[in-house]
């Protein structure tokens, strides 16, 4: 047993001085999805909240104004953010920094007019408006709040989308750890190419070995990879990634899902120079399928189903619920599992098909 620790060891370590001289791999693996997130990131909204953001100017300071903007708060999709300078709160509606900005004039009591800024690149601009109008007509009414329907004919959900680097970290995690493993079966077929998996077979050392010294070298790159950008997400782009435990078991079924695909794709792609070309385009495909690119919520509802057949949505589902919505260990565990079996189909069609090829 302690000969075989020292062979998984050996091939741990030679695998690590691997990487390290090669400069191209160690910023495909690393710098590349940071600078990804980074700029994605920052397009989507950068450290942005998901929600809308109003601004208020109370030059009323009644109880009817009050209990406006009482209202405005109370809406789950909304933040408020008070000001005292009107020209202020209208370059920030112009520049996007805010969704929408309401002056309530001086002695209003609930009755009269109200100026609202909007920008009409905001999307929000029709909910602002709903929901202001809505909050209106309960005060003049004196009743409850009118439910405003809202459809989303594209397939959404109403809860708020994910912005920003809270998107983009998970997006970039999960896309770059499957294309980690596609082009980490480049290994398998140098062995092929080689004849080198031949002599190993011959050797007194039982398959498994083989089969473990072949996860030690992509399980460990994967390992770093993924932690670099848990990290990396954190201390520089302030992604709260939520429960601890759930992360770590979302994460072990990437990269598990990661490593089986070395195994399959070993013995799909037949040159060890297809894994470097095909590779980052099967990977990227199967991220626009799972939702790396976009959110699932703004696609038609075929499509958001279609994309459960990649695992990269039940990664991003997971890493989106403890992220966005606080979600706990418990309630991603379908998530987990359903990573897992993925990861479990994959390693044992590769392993079955691997062998035969091997002694070849």
């Amino acid at each position: 047993m302690q000969t075989r620790l020292n062979i998984l060891a050996a091939a741990s370590a030679a695998n690590g001085a691997s990487t390290g001289r090669d400069q191209r791999r160690i910023g495909a693996l690393f710098l590349v999805p940071v600078a990804i997130m980074a700029i994605i990131g920052i397009a989507m909204g950068g450290y942005s909240e998901p929600s809308l953001v109003v601004g208020v100017l109370d030059r009323a300071g009644t109880g009817a104004s009050h209990e406006l903007i009482s209202a405005i708060a109370a809406n789950q999709h909304m933040r408020v953010h008070s000001y005292t300078d009107q020209e202020k709160m209208r370059i920030a509606v112009f520049r996007g920094r805010l969704n929408a900005g309401v002056i309530v004039p001086s002695g209003w009591r609930g009755v009269g007019d109200l100026d609202v800024y909007l920008s009409q690149a905001s999307a929000g601009s029709p909910i602002i408006r709903a929901a202001i109008d809505a909050d209106l007509s309960r005060l003049a009414n004196r009743t409850k709040p009118l439910a405003i329907a809202v459809h989303y004919p594209g397939g959404g959900s109403e809860g708020a989308l994910p912005l920003g680097f809270q998107y983009t970290a998970p997006a970039n995690l999960v896309l770059f750890v499957m294309i980690n493993g596609l082009v980490s079966s480049a290994a398998i077929l140098r062995l092929r190419s080689s004849g080198l998996s031949r002599r190993l077979l011959a050797t007194p050392a039982r398959t498994w070995e083989l089969f473990a010294m072949l996860t030690v070298g992509p399980f460990q790159q994967m390992l770093a990879q993924s932690l670099f950008l848990i990290f990396t997400a954190r201390w520089f782009f302030g992604v709260h990634w939520g429960d601890s435990i759930g992360v770590f078991l979302l994460t072990t079924a990437l990269i598990c899902f990661g490593v089986s695909l070395v195994f399959l794709m070993g013995t799909i792609f037949r040159t060890p120079e297809q894994p470097g070309s095909l590779g980052p385009w099967i990977g990227v495909f199967l991220g626009m399928l799972g939702g790396c690119m976009w959110p699932l919520d703004v696609v038609p509802p075929f499509m958001k189903s279609l994309a459960y057949l990649s695992p990269a949505a039940w990664a991003m589902h997971g890493y989106l619920a403890l992220i966005s919505s606080h979600a706990s260990a418990v309630a991603i565990l379908p998530d987990v599992a359903a990573m897992l079996l993925f990861a479990i189909a994959c390693s044992a069609v590769g392993i079955v098909r691997l062998r035969p090829q091997f002694s070849r």
